[in-house]
């Protein structure tokens, strides 16, 4: 015969397994936050940061963006992730703008 705390300790059990496999079948990846910096030497003009912006922003996983007209460079907040260094290169580019590493 089950006793009443038999049952709840199965349930206990039940239901821990069930968050488990959740937790994993939702593919729960660690995002780590990561910032990248680029040179865009044609980025001269107020326009030029509005094209590049908006493209940065549509990107998945980017967080923040910052364009410095004066210096001619972007700094990108995004999480790893969802896009890589890469893939915000090819979207500046894409938008109509050659990039090149911050030194």
């Amino acid at each position: 015969m089950m006793r009443l705390g038999d049952y709840r300790k199965g349930n206990n059990v039940k239901l821990i397994g069930m968050l488990v496999v959740l937790g994993l079948a939702s593919g729960v990846a660690v995002a780590k936050e990561a910032t990248v910096q680029m040179k865009v030497p044609a980025m001269d003009c107020a326009a030029c940061t509005v094209v590049i912006n908006k493209a940065l922003t549509q990107a998945k996983g980017v967080k923040n963006v910052d364009l410095n007209v004066e210096k001619r460079t972007a700094t990108v907040v995004y999480e790893d992730t969802q896009v890589t260094q890469a893939e915000i290169q090819k979207t500046i580019e894409k938008a109509g703008f050659k990039t090149e590493q911050a030194k």
